[in-house]
């Protein structure tokens, strides 16, 4: 958990970003519900080449060009329309300094608010008073952005947590890549049985994405979660989506035969995990996908959730890194009042543990190998 500490202290903006088809974005304040007639519902509905303006008071252009899976063209996680079939056809590289400059911000005062080995981040302060949290990578935005972006809304759109928007990401011409975001101060004063009520009720909120809205587990894109690479490619299967996808794919970054052959051996005594959620109905819920106490904060009072590494799969999930969280007593009083508790639960639990040591092992190496041997036991 120490190593994973990137930005507790520090604070997450905001995406009040829509999209149109020159992948232009303007600043404005739409109607983020996604109901009947909503700007969402709007986006989900029509075709790439038809898609609203929203007007602005400063015009912003943030370009960027994530790769988007096909079926996924009309998808769109929003804050205002946002609308990613549009910026496969990316315009030049726009940097940072001139994405101030041209949205008619003249930074005044910047200064460093620590980082992790893929990112850093910092608050920038322009001359009337407007302030931004920027993270930059030494990779490119489809690779480092696309996804926190994308994740950002999609937990955004139900309505439920404090979560960061974002004003624009993309490449900054030099190899490396920003996001930009309101300036939130975060601080530890949130209610922790509204917190764990919250978290519940973004669980049951209607998906945004059209696929998961069908039953499927995913993301419209590939993402990471910290530095390491996270497959989201849809799949009808839970348990296939998480076996491949999730710890497949961890034991494969890992090359190690000793973990390959404990992997097989769990799938063997478990008919390939299915044993383990016999009885039990798979919903894709919005996951925030890499929940630790790093990551969620209080923000003017309210519990606030950042630098995702967001899909849609089980509810259960989310709790894989509770190792490394500080949720007690009274946080899990509040969940459990809106979502109860499956049977089959804390073997499953080992199971979600698993992937996020697995990763910690991909990331970091060390004691997290004998982790991960741990819990593949376990499960046998």
């Amino acid at each position: 958990c120490v190593r994973m500490l990137r930005f507790a202290a520090s604070s997450v903006l905001i995406l009040l970003s829509s999209a149109i088809p020159s992948a232009a974005f303007r600043f404005g304040s739409p109607d983020l519900s996604a109901g009947k007639g909503s700007p969402l519902a709007f986006a989900l509905s029509q075709p790439t080449s038809v898609l609203p303006q929203v007007s602005s008071s400063k015009s912003s252009i943030a370009r960027f060009s994530p790769t988007l899976r096909s079926s996924s063209r009309r998808s769109v996680l929003c804050s205002g329309i946002l609308n990613l079939a549009c910026m496969e056809a990316a315009s030049p590289p726009m940097g940072l300094d001139e994405w101030f400059k041209t949205n008619g911000y003249v930074i005044k005062q910047s200064s460093s608010m620590g980082g992790s080995s893929w990112s850093s981040g910092g608050k920038y302060t322009a001359e009337d008073g407007t302030e931004f949290f920027v993270k930059t990578a030494r990779q490119s935005a489809a690779t480092m952005f696309a996804g926190e972006a994308l994740g950002l809304q999609a937990m955004y759109a139900t309505n439920t947590l404090r979560i960061p928007k974002v004003y624009a990401y993309g490449d900054d011409g030099k190899g490396g890549s920003y996001i930009v975001m309101e300036y939130l101060p975060l601080g530890r004063g949130a209610d922790q049985f509204e917190f764990g009520k919250a978290m519940a009720e973004m669980h049951l909120a209607p998906c945004a994405a059209p696929e998961a809205q069908g039953g499927q587990f995913g993301f419209p894109i590939d993402n990471t979660i910290g530095g390491t690479s996270q497959p989201n490619s849809w799949d009808s299967s839970w348990v296939r989506f998480f076996r491949e996808q999730r710890i497949g794919h961890q034991v494969k970054l890992a090359d190690s035969p000793r973990l390959s052959e404990q992997w097989e051996a769990v799938l063997a005594a478990t008919e390939d995990l299915e044993a383990l959620f016999a009885g039990v109905h798979v919903r894709p819920s919005v996951l925030h996908g890499d929940l630790w106490s790093g990551n969620c904060a209080a923000a003017d009072g309210k519990p606030c959730i950042f630098d995702p590494a967001t899909y849609y799969g089980h509810h259960e999930a989310e709790w894989g890194m509770s190792w490394c969280a500080s949720f007690g007593g009274k946080f899990w009083e509040g969940y459990r009042s809106v979502i109860p508790k499956d049977p089959g639960f804390d073997k499953r639990a080992v199971l979600y543990e698993l992937y996020h040591k697995l990763n910690h092992y991909n990331l970091f190496g060390g004691g997290y190998l004998m982790d991960s041997q741990s819990l593949l036991s376990r499960l046998l």
